[in-house]
């Protein structure tokens, strides 16, 4: 089980969200400072992949919401994943590798997305 507390690694420095509810099967992490709310929620569930056979559904889900200023209004940055795999499979290869191509070379893959690359 996750703690009660999430740390981003932020290029700016950590940002720590504090487990604020927890169901079942998921959880809502927060942190509310004077210019920011940062939200973390994690789901589980199980679904029917395109197969039509149960899978695994896991989401992890980070917004960063800014708050409005008297010259910039109130805007949203949100950042989600998802790993649908086969119940009780607990290989992470695939999502470690996607996730090292996120960051190698400084972030290149994902500044190359937010350029609107394909």
């Amino acid at each position: 089980m996750l703690g009660n507390t999430l740390v981003l690694p932020l290029s700016s420095g950590n940002v720590t969200l504090v487990k604020i509810n927890q169901d079942a099967y998921s959880s809502e992490y927060a942190l509310r400072t004077s210019t920011i709310v940062w939200t973390a929620k994690i789901r589980h569930s199980k679904v029917k992949n395109r197969l039509g056979q149960m899978s695994d559904r896991h989401n992890f889900e980070v917004v960063k919401t800014t708050l409005a200023t008297d010259t910039v209004p109130e805007f949203d940055e949100k950042f989600f994943f998802v790993d649908e795999r086969k119940p009780g499979d607990t290989d992470v290869v695939l999502a470690d590798g996607i996730a090292d191509l996120m960051i190698a070379s400084t972030n290149a893959f994902l500044a190359s997305l937010v350029q609107w690359e394909s």
